[in-house]
C-alpha cells in the first residue's frame, strides 16, 4: 500500500459551470415566452386595426350627419343608408342583407339594433328618400333630430356587439 501513495495525483477542481447547453426546461420556457409575445403582438395589431376602422366609420358618419344637419337632402340619406348596408354586410351573411329592401330592410335594422324606430319612427325615411332625386318633396315628414341619433345608436350597437369591423 505504501507503494501506491506516490502514484496519486493532485486534486483537480471541476471547471466553471456553463449555461450552455441549456436544459430542456429552459428551452420550453423560452418557447412559451416567444409564443406569448407573438400572440400579444398579433392581438395588439388586431385591436389597433379595429380601432382605426371604428374611427373611420364614425368619421364618415359624422361627415354625413353634418351634411344632413346643414342641408337635409335625399342624397345624404342615401349615403347613410349605404353606410348602414356596408356595416350590415360586414357582420351578417351577404345573401341575407343584399336582398333586403323596403320594410324588410327596416325590420332588419330594428331587429339588429333592438329598436322599433326604423319601422315606426324616424327611420322610415330610409324606404323612399334614397330613391328620390335631391330637392324632391320626399323629406316633408323628416325629423333629423330623431333620425341622426337613431342611426348613430344603431352603428354603436353594431360595433359594440360584433367587436369591430372585419
Amino acid at each position: 500500500m505504501d507503494n501506491a501513495l506516490p502514484q496519486l495525483h493532485d486534486i483537480h477542481l471541476p471547471g466553471n459551470a456553463s449555461i450552455w447547453p441549456l436544459a430542456i426546461g429552459w428551452w420550453v420556457l423560452l418557447t412559451l415566452l416567444l409564443i406569448t409575445a407573438i400572440w400579444l403582438l398579433l392581438k395588439w395589431h388586431k385591436q389597433r386595426k379595429i380601432k382605426a376602422q371604428r374611427d373611420m366609420i364614425f368619421s364618415k358618419l359624422e361627415t354625413l350627419e353634418k351634411k344632413l344637419q346643414n342641408k337635409p337632402g335625399n342624397q345624404a340619406i342615401a349615403e347613410i343608408n349605404t353606410l348602414l348596408r356596408q356595416l350590415a354586410v360586414n357582420y351578417y351573411p351577404r345573401a341575407k342583407i343584399a336582398s333586403l329592401t323596403g320594410a324588410r330592410w327596416l325590420q332588419f335594422l330594428d331587429q339588429s339594433g333592438k329598436t322599433k324606430d326604423f319601422t315606426k319612427g324616424a327611420g322610415r325615411i330610409l324606404i323612399d328618400a334614397p330613391y328620390q332625386p335631391d330637392g324632391s318633396d320626399g323629406l316633408h315628414n323628416f325629423n333629423k333630430d330623431e333620425f341622426i341619433p337613431l342611426v348613430r345608436n344603431w352603428v354603436k350597437k353594431m360595433l359594440k356587439n360584433r367587436g369591430g369591423v372585419q
